[in-house]
Protein backbone atom coordinates (compact mmCIF):
# COMPACT_ATOMS: atom_id res chain seq x y z
CA UNK A 1 0.00 0.00 0.00
CA UNK A 2 2.71 2.50 0.97
CA UNK A 3 4.88 1.36 -1.93
CA UNK A 4 2.01 2.03 -4.35
CA UNK A 5 1.64 5.59 -2.99
CA UNK A 6 5.39 6.18 -3.28
CA UNK A 7 5.35 5.01 -6.90
CA UNK A 8 2.41 7.32 -7.66
CA UNK A 9 4.16 10.27 -6.02
CA UNK A 10 7.41 9.56 -7.86
CA UNK A 11 5.55 9.27 -11.17
CA UNK A 12 3.67 12.50 -10.48
CA UNK A 13 6.88 14.36 -9.66
CA UNK A 14 8.57 12.99 -12.79
CA UNK A 15 5.66 14.01 -15.02
CA UNK A 16 5.45 17.46 -13.44
CA UNK A 17 9.21 17.94 -13.88
CA UNK A 18 9.01 16.88 -17.51
CA UNK A 19 6.17 19.32 -18.18
CA UNK A 20 8.02 22.17 -16.49
CA UNK A 21 11.07 21.55 -18.68
CA UNK A 22 9.08 20.97 -21.88
CA UNK A 23 6.78 23.98 -21.48
CA UNK A 24 9.31 26.26 -19.78
CA UNK A 25 12.04 25.81 -22.35
CA UNK A 26 10.65 28.36 -24.86
CA UNK A 27 10.20 30.91 -22.07
CA UNK A 28 13.72 30.40 -20.77
CA UNK A 29 15.13 30.59 -24.31
CA UNK A 30 13.24 33.83 -25.02
CA UNK A 31 14.54 35.37 -21.80
CA UNK A 32 18.13 34.47 -22.60
CA UNK A 33 17.79 35.60 -26.23
CA UNK A 34 16.59 39.02 -25.12
CA UNK A 35 20.01 39.79 -23.65
CA UNK A 36 21.74 38.29 -26.67
CA UNK A 37 19.71 40.43 -29.09
CA UNK A 38 20.37 43.63 -27.14
CA UNK A 39 24.10 42.86 -26.86
CA UNK A 40 24.31 42.17 -30.60
CA UNK A 41 22.43 45.37 -31.48
CA UNK A 42 24.46 47.52 -29.08
CA UNK A 43 27.83 46.14 -30.18
CA UNK A 44 26.91 46.42 -33.86
CA UNK A 45 25.71 50.01 -33.37
CA UNK A 46 28.93 50.89 -31.56
CA UNK A 47 31.04 49.46 -34.38
CA UNK A 48 28.93 50.94 -37.16
CA UNK A 49 28.82 54.46 -35.82
CA UNK A 50 32.59 54.42 -35.27
CA UNK A 51 33.64 52.83 -38.57
CA UNK A 52 30.55 53.31 -40.83
CA UNK A 53 31.25 49.79 -42.13
CA UNK A 54 27.99 47.87 -42.43
CA UNK A 55 29.71 44.54 -43.11
CA UNK A 56 31.83 44.87 -39.97
CA UNK A 57 28.77 45.80 -37.89
CA UNK A 58 26.90 42.76 -39.23
CA UNK A 59 29.91 40.57 -38.49
CA UNK A 60 29.99 41.89 -34.91
CA UNK A 61 26.29 41.13 -34.43
CA UNK A 62 26.74 37.66 -35.93
CA UNK A 63 29.64 36.89 -33.60
CA UNK A 64 27.71 38.08 -30.54
CA UNK A 65 24.77 35.84 -31.47
CA UNK A 66 26.94 32.81 -32.23
CA UNK A 67 28.91 33.22 -29.00
CA UNK A 68 25.63 32.72 -27.11
CA UNK A 69 24.50 29.74 -29.21
CA UNK A 70 22.07 31.72 -31.36
CA UNK A 71 21.90 32.74 -35.01
CA UNK A 72 21.57 36.23 -36.46
CA UNK A 73 18.30 36.06 -38.39
CA UNK A 74 17.94 39.66 -39.56
CA UNK A 75 20.12 42.76 -39.60
CA UNK A 76 19.29 46.22 -40.86
CA UNK A 77 20.45 49.79 -40.53
CA UNK A 78 18.29 52.85 -40.97
CA UNK A 79 18.24 56.44 -39.78
CA UNK A 80 16.97 55.31 -36.37
CA UNK A 81 19.80 52.84 -35.71
CA UNK A 82 20.66 49.17 -35.92
CA UNK A 83 17.97 46.48 -35.83
CA UNK A 84 18.73 42.81 -35.26
CA UNK A 85 16.72 39.63 -34.84
CA UNK A 86 18.31 36.55 -33.33
CA UNK A 87 17.02 32.98 -33.47
CA UNK A 88 17.47 29.92 -31.31
CA UNK A 89 15.57 26.66 -31.13
CA UNK A 90 14.38 25.86 -27.62
CA UNK A 91 14.94 22.39 -26.23
CA UNK A 92 11.99 20.06 -26.69
CA UNK A 93 11.62 16.33 -26.22
CA UNK A 94 8.08 15.88 -27.53
CA UNK A 95 6.11 18.98 -28.52
CA UNK A 96 8.48 20.12 -31.30
CA UNK A 97 7.48 17.00 -33.22
CA UNK A 98 3.90 18.26 -33.64
CA UNK A 99 3.22 20.90 -36.28
CA UNK A 100 0.69 22.64 -34.01
CA UNK A 101 3.31 23.36 -31.32
CA UNK A 102 6.53 23.48 -33.33
CA UNK A 103 6.48 27.28 -33.62
CA UNK A 104 6.63 27.55 -29.80
CA UNK A 105 10.20 26.27 -29.92
CA UNK A 106 11.48 28.43 -32.80
CA UNK A 107 12.26 31.52 -30.74
CA UNK A 108 13.09 34.87 -32.35
CA UNK A 109 13.82 38.08 -30.47
CA UNK A 110 14.43 41.52 -31.99
CA UNK A 111 16.30 44.48 -30.57
CA UNK A 112 17.40 47.90 -31.76
CA UNK A 113 20.22 50.21 -30.79
CA UNK A 114 20.95 53.84 -31.57
CA UNK A 115 24.28 55.61 -31.76
CA UNK A 116 26.04 56.14 -28.43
Amino acid sequence: MILRWLVKIAAGVAIAGFLVVELGSPLWTRASLDGTAHDAANDAAHEYFQTHDEAFARQTATKDAEDKGARLDAFSIDDKGIHVTVFKRAKSYVLYKFSQTRHWYDVRVSASATPD
